[in-house]
């Protein structure tokens, strides 16, 4: 797995900066993690329609990733439900990798992009 780094524009650090990973074909995890260190909130953005949910999973070492879960709701992940487009991310602090999770393996490969906002 490589880590792709989520880095601010060199022209305006006010822009969003953004990277993208995808989730291949008969997948159900990216390829990719991403370092996130340095911003505080993201947006989640499918390039096309995702059938099913994918959860975000975060971690400090870039080695055991868990399930996003939201404050004080037992087992409740975060993520995108199936057939959005777009989700805000609440801050991960603490977290200095994300990668993504299906709940079953996609068809067809799914380009995510996350933008960090600082």
């Amino acid at each position: 797995m490589a880590t792709k780094i989520l880095a601010h524009p060199s022209d305006d650090k006010r822009k969003a900066a953004t990277v993208s990973t995808t989730i291949a074909n008969s997948a159900t995890t990216s390829g990719d993690s991403i370092d996130i260190r340095g911003f505080a909130n993201f947006t989640v953005v499918f390039e096309a329609t995702v059938g099913q949910a994918v959860a975000l999973h975060v971690s400090a070492d870039n080695s055991t990733f868990v399930a996003l879960t939201s404050p004080g709701i037992s087992g409740a992940a975060v993520s995108l439900a199936a057939g959005a487009l777009a989700y805000d991310v609440p801050e991960l602090a603490g977290s200095h990798y994300v990668r993504f999770e299906a709940a079953s393996a996609v068809s067809g490969i799914k380009t995510i992009k996350i933008m960090g906002k600082v």
